[in-house]
């Protein structure tokens, strides 16, 4: 057993907490994320811009919201993000299961395309799962997922929702 717990500690990508300076390469990835859901409007400047800006800010107070990141070589040959999860926090009224209210969200979970199937985003995602279960006082902590990323977050202990949850899209 203790030669198992070794081996996968040799063998788990190096996980660090995402700063201010990580933003530009957090949206990179969501871009890479959004593209491998087949959204549309990606090369549009402007919401780029907006979206590193969103994770600044977000990222200056380490409370609002937590990125975690794996670094390695990117396709300009420089060393950076290529793998990332993020956290942040919905307010909702208090309930007996969740007195504070708040309820954690992991979302822009993504892999730069070079660097998948090495285990970068599930080291992210456990980081993320960690990072709520230690330092916030959520009880519970949701996701949307892919079908591709599904198998991974039930890994991970991900289940359906308690409640039937739907969604009102308004299109503007």
């Amino acid at each position: 057993m203790a030669d198992d717990l070794v081996a996968t500690f040799r063998t788990a990508p190096a996980v660090r907490r995402a700063g201010v300076e990580d933003a530009a390469a957090l949206t990179r990835l969501r871009s890479r994320m959004l593209a491998a859901m087949g959204v549309d409007g990606l090369d549009e400047a402007q919401w780029q811009v907006t979206c590193t800006r969103w994770f600044r800010e977000r990222l200056s107070e380490r409370t609002l919201v937590v990125a975690f990141v794996v670094d390695g070589e990117l396709e300009d040959g420089t060393v950076g993000p290529v793998a990332c999860a993020v956290g942040d926090f919905h307010a909702h009224a208090p309930e007996p299961w969740n007195p504070s209210g708040r309820r954690g969200h992991v979302f822009n979970v993504s892999t730069e395309p070079d660097a998948r199937r090495r285990g970068y985003a599930r080291a992210c995602v456990a980081a993320v799962m960690r990072w709520f279960h230690d330092e916030s006082e959520v009880t519970r902590v949701g996701l949307s997922a892919t079908e591709h990323g599904r198998a991974l977050y039930e890994q991970l202990g991900f289940t359906e929702p308690h409640g039937h949850e739907l969604v009102w899209r308004i299109t503007r």
